[in-house]
């Protein structure tokens, strides 16, 4: 049976990419302002800690799923990595043909 991850769309990747780095920036919001030895301040250094994990296992599924081929704007190294966003665009059928992250741009 084929493993559920791989049915992930690149557009699965580019929303779940956009939510783990929200979700590490709110546990980054809370470290900042929990006393540095509470129980708080432990789960949120493990809770980054295992979100930090996570994009990691994501992004490398994301390139051993995805052609660079099929990636001519290079976007795949932006998904699971750095303070970077992104905005749907509009496309054309030619442009997704061509690029699987076709109707994604990098936010200034």
């Amino acid at each position: 049976m084929m493993d559920p991850l791989y049915r992930f769309t690149p557009w699965d990747h580019v929303v779940l990419g956009e939510k783990l780095r929200g979700c590490r920036g709110a546990v980054m919001g809370l470290l900042a302002v929990a006393p540095p030895d509470s129980e708080t301040s432990r789960i949120a250094r493990e809770t980054i800690a295992a979100v930090d994990r996570l994009r990691s296992e994501m992004d490398c599924h994301l390139q051993i799923t995805r052609p660079l081929r099929r990636d001519p704007r290079r976007l795949t190294q932006h998904i699971y990595a750095g303070p970077t966003h992104f905005a749907g665009c509009l496309t054309t059928e030619e442009e997704r043909a061509q690029d699987d992250f076709a109707g994604w741009e990098l936010e200034d």
